[in-house]
């Protein structure tokens, strides 16, 4: 027997091949609907729970009423899912029996698990978000929305302080002072980077980085970070248009042997600046080699294992 497939997905592969049917782009039928085009794109990829408002704006639209609108559904397929949608999906290699101890237990599992929470939180967003900020304000969105994610799955907490550190701590630093939760003695401090990419290159918010990466640098405020779970992300999700893809964790490594040299010099101490340090190679070789979840596409197994200098295998 095939697996069922989730009715938000067929119901939005049936507006798309209605949609088709009728000859209207995404945008032109986002016009008539009175919605935003990346609104249309993601329903139709199923990405988004419609209301019973936009269902009869839609089914309007299409000249249909809502009832015919959902006949047929039953028929589509997981084949002609898989089939039509190949593009958007995201799997993972994720290493066996990666298991830490910083207070609370964190496994590759805990780690897999809250990278889909947080694409599904991502991707709720509005696209035009991401494209109005930076990728520096795009990298610490990623990294709260995770490091929310993670705590709730292994049930703990987020560091209730904005310049706490670890970032992720045990549920006893509920009642610590500001002071103490500034360097709490255990937990998990997260850093998420997007990379560095070829001078010249232009690309804009949307646009996949991987081809033109040239370094992964994850920075910190102070060197004397030892323990450090680095996350890497792309725009390499859903599309949100045809040249517009949502951001979404890429890889994550961690390294909990670090040291004072494997950090380079403070910067960013005059001014509004804040001070920080940036990861040298020294230290990237050794979250490369504690890998813990990658996606499973070959340009960016390729190009992680080239620019960390580590072997998956």
């Amino acid at each position: 027997m095939k697996p069922p497939v989730d009715i938000q997905i067929r119901l939005g592969l049936r507006i798309r091949e209605l949609r088709e049917g009728k000859g209207l782009s995404q945008e032109a039928f986002a016009h008539e609907c009175n919605l935003d085009r990346t609104y249309i794109s993601s329903i139709e990829r199923g990405r988004r729970n419609l209301s019973l408002r936009n269902i009869e704006v839609i089914a309007t639209t299409l000249g249909l009423t809502i009832s015919e609108l959902f006949e047929g559904l039953n028929d589509v397929s997981s084949e002609l899912i898989s089939d039509t949608d190949t593009d958007t999906d995201v799997k993972y290699k994720v290493r066996d029996k990666f298991s830490i101890e910083c207070g609370f237990t964190v496994t590759s599992t805990n780690i897999y698990l809250a990278i889909q929470d947080t694409s599904k939180l991502l991707d709720a967003l509005p696209f035009v978000l991401y494209k109005s900020i930076d990728f520096k304000t795009t990298s610490s969105i990623i990294g709260a929305v995770f490091c929310d994610c993670l705590a709730k799955i292994v049930g703990v907490i987020v560091n209730p302080i904005e310049k706490g550190h670890p970032d992720i701590i045990p549920l006893t630093g509920k009642s610590a002072t500001e002071e103490q939760l500034r360097n709490y003695p255990q937990g998990l401090e997260v850093k998420a980077t997007v990379g560095n990419i070829k001078t010249g290159s232009n690309l804009s918010s949307g646009e996949k980085r991987i081809n033109y990466l040239t370094g992964i640098t994850w920075q910190a405020h102070h060197r004397e970070v030892k323990s450090l779970l680095g996350l890497v992300w792309d725009f390499a999700g859903v599309e949100a248009s045809e040249i517009e893809r949502f951001p979404i964790i890429t890889g994550v490594f961690y390294a909990n042997s670090l040291c004072e040299n494997d950090w380079g010099e403070i910067s960013g101490t005059t001014g509004r600046n804040t001070k920080v340090t940036g990861m040298k190679t020294s230290g990237k070789r050794k979250m490369g080699e504690g890998w813990v979840v990658l996606l499973d596409r070959e340009n960016y197994l390729e190009k992680y294992q080239d620019i960390l200098e580590f072997m998956i295998f």
